[in-house]
């Protein structure tokens, strides 16, 4: 798609960019999700359609120190609190 980002609001734009170069074996976010799943045949190509994005640090008070998340540290098994975590980096 010409070196840019554009989200994938579409099958069409993944039909577009990937249908050709793999026989019309992807042509859907589904199909996308399959090869990437399965480390199928045509992964290499769809992981490099893919824009790779960077997490960041928590946007909240990460701390330098090496405490455990019970303890009041930002790493360690968060259970119940991992989706705002994510949220956070993204």
């Amino acid at each position: 798609m010409d070196g840019k980002r554009i989200p994938l609001s579409d099958n069409t734009i993944i039909e577009k960019a990937l249908g050709e170069q793999t026989d019309g074996a992807v042509i859907c976010v589904d199909d996308m999700v399959h090869e990437l799943h399965t480390v199928g045949d045509e992964f290499k190509k769809v992981n490099g359609f893919l824009w790779t994005f960077q997490l960041s640090a928590p946007r909240s008070k990460f701390q330098r120190e090496k405490l455990n998340f019970k303890d009041g540290g930002d790493y360690g098994d968060r259970g119940e609190e991992i989706d705002e975590l994510i949220r956070q980096i993204l």
